[in-house]
Order: structure tokens, then sequence, then C-alpha cells
């Protein structure tokens, strides 16, 4: 009898443990995050990116340029297509003070992708609010370049097709001449590559650039972005707005507008 009762008293306490079981809630275990998906490398095979130390000692603009900007820009500030980075020099102030507040404070160099952005971001952040003035005093004032193989880039690009788009969805924000306009805390678009002209609306359509809360300027180019539909139309835009610099002839143009230098 006593062992009858041990078996019913077993029998109950795995029916309370199993009824237990489904009522309690039971620890999900932790999940792997996924890498980063890196959509292409960001330099040219065999270039490393470098990110130039900026020192106490690093007061004056042009130093500071020299020592520090120029491992990514150029001694020139045309910007270097191994490693993907912009033109610089002649930018107007009002755009590179908002750019690389924007570096500083995380609304650019964010997006685990955007490798370029992120080492900027790294770099603007080494640097004092005296050091940040003076390097753009100095990068202001630097000659505007002219992109390499314009001719190249209008190759296979309806120029006709891309000045109508240009007249139509970018004019307003980037004046007709795509010098940028400083009511809208918009960039000049000629003195850039075609090949970043063209990154840079990639990542403000896929999510990169722009999408971070209090990037005012960014969100509105997310926004103008969705218009371009393929990569024929982008083609077109891009080359009429490398048509508008001035031919080159192996060395930098002063800092003016494209149509004052053909009505000469």
């Amino acid at each position: 009898m006593s062992q009858a009762r041990c078996f019913l008293f077993l029998l109950t306490a795995v029916a309370v443990i199993t009824a237990i079981s489904f009522f309690v809630k039971q620890p999900e275990p932790a999940t792997r995050k996924p890498a980063a998906k890196m959509t292409e490398n960001p330099t040219a095979p065999g270039v490393s990116p470098v990110i130039p130390m900026v020192t106490a000692e690093m007061k004056d603009g042009k130093v500071l340029f020299e020592k520090v900007c120029s491992a990514c820009h150029g001694m020139d500030g045309g910007g270097k297509a191994e490693l993907k980075s912009p033109a610089i020099a002649s930018l107007p102030e009002y755009y590179a003070k908002n750019q690389i507040a924007s570096f500083r404070e995380g609304r650019r160099g964010h997006h685990p992708e955007d490798t370029q952005s992120f080492l900027m971001g790294t770099i603007a952040k080494q640097l004092t609010a005296a050091q940040t003035e003076a390097v753009i005093t100095h990068l202001t004032k630097m000659p505007r370049t002219i992109p390499a193989e314009i001719e190249k880039d209008s190759k296979d690009a309806d120029l006709a097709n891309g000045m109508l788009l240009f007249q139509e969805r970018c004019m307003e924000c980037h004046r007709y001449n795509a010098s940028g306009e400083i009511a809208f805390a918009s960039p000049p678009l000629i003195g850039q590559q075609a090949w970043y002209l063209t990154e840079q609306i990639h990542k403000f359509k896929d999510g990169r650039r722009g999408t971070v809360k209090g990037d005012v300027n960014g969100a509105k180019m997310v926004l103008s972005s969705n218009f371009i539909e393929d990569q024929q139309m982008l083609r077109d835009i891009v080359a009429y707005i490398v048509s508008l610099n001035p031919k080159p002839e192996g060395a930098a143009v002063k800092d003016e507008s494209p149509f004052e230098s053909a009505s000469r």
C-alpha cells in the first residue's frame, strides 16, 4: 500500500511540474547579432585607409590641411578616387562648418556600411574648435579643382535629359549652375567627381546618409533623391552636373561660376 502511495505521489509531482512549465515563460536564448554587411570595399585593392592623428601643436590651418586632410583629400583638396574621398577645396564656409559638425555629432558617419564617413567622423572628433575654424578658413580659400575625366563621365549619358532633370529637381536648392546656395545650406556640386556624386545619391536612397534625427538637410536630400528611378537617370543627371565645370587644363581653376569662365 505504501509503495502505491509513493508511486501516486511521484505521478502527481510530475504532473504538477509539467503543468507549471506551460505557464512559466522560459528565458529565450541570446541571439547573435548578424555581422554588418559591407556592400563593397571602402578602398581600392592594396590601399589602406589612413587615420591621421591631430596634435595640439597643429594650430595653423594650412599645416592642419597638409598634415591631416591631404592624406585622404589630396594636397590640392581634389579628393582621391582610391579612397573614395570627395573634393573639399573651395567648399563654402557654411557648408564646411555644417558637415564637420555633423561628423562630430554623429549625424554623419553613423552607418556601419558608410566606411568613409566613419573615418571622417573619427578625424573630425579630434579637432578642437580653434583647429576646426583654422582648417575651414584655409580650405575655403583653396582654388576649386576640376573633376578628372569629364568627357568619360558623359559617355552613355543623355546630357539633354540630365539638364531637364536637374532644372526640374535639383536647381531650386543647388542653383542653376550647381554652385550651391547658402539659404538652403546646399553645397556646390561642381568641383566634385562623378563617382562621388553618384555614391552620395546611393547613400541617400539606401539610408546610409540623411536618416539620423536632426539632419534636416540630409532628410531633404533623402526625399529629393526618390525621384531618381534608375541608374540611367542618375547617370544623366551626374553627367550634366559634371559638364558644368570648366574643361580641365591640367591645373586647378579659380573659384568662379563655370558660366563666367565660359563667357570669356
